[in-house]
């Protein structure tokens, strides 16, 4: 992180600020300018290095903010369909409303099952995972990973990177956008 922490406080240091930023214009409210610096870049970067086309089927885990700016990200870029995966009622809703992707609510379905039925057996194009360290799920692996984090075994809940991984087609493409920091051992690349 550079020595430079956080970029959701009140106040933050910014070397070069008179380089790279500039002050938001009069008449836009903090709230409303609230996703310019991170989510809409971040959201736009995971699908634009992922490598989201025209006719692709992406699946993106997660509808917070990168989430949500990640889907609409790739139906700008191209995509046939975007699915987005999310357990909580009104951000699944958000997302369906304003963003305009299909949503699945993970705790009442198999995601795997649901995206292999969604794609007809084939698997997503593109698996975007927005979610990070703090991954939920109703698995017992998900109970393992619990467990493990605090004893320092891993520092990673990996449930939606290792979702991710099983639900695209052979050949597709993985892109994880959200933060990890790297310590997994229950994950299918730690094999």
């Amino acid at each position: 992180m550079g020595g430079l922490r956080g970029s959701h406080a009140e106040y933050v240091r910014v070397p070069f600020a008179d380089y790279g930023a500039f002050p938001v214009p009069e008449g836009i409210d903090d709230t409303s300018a609230l996703f310019v610096p991170d989510s809409v870049p971040t959201g736009w970067m995971g699908a634009d290095l992922a490598g989201v086309g025209p006719g692709d089927v992406v699946a993106v885990w997660g509808c917070g903010a990168v989430g949500q700016m990640a889907a609409r990200a790739a139906i700008l870029l191209g995509a046939e369909r975007v699915i987005s995966i999310d357990r909580i009622p009104e951000r699944l809703e958000m997302t369906e409303r304003h963003v305009g992707s299909e949503v699945i609510d993970y705790t009442s379905t198999d995601i795997g099952a649901e995206l292999r039925e969604r794609t007809g057996g084939r698997g997503t194009d593109v698996c975007i995972e927005a979610v990070g360290m703090e991954a939920h799920s109703d698995s017992p692996v998900h109970l393992y990973d619990q467990v493990k984090q605090p004893l320092r075994l891993q520092t990673d809940r990996p449930t939606a990177v290792r979702q991710a991984i099983h639900a695209c087609r052979k050949g597709g493409t993985v892109f994880v956008l959200g933060v990890l920091p790297g310590r997994s051992t229950s994950s299918p690349w730690a094999r």
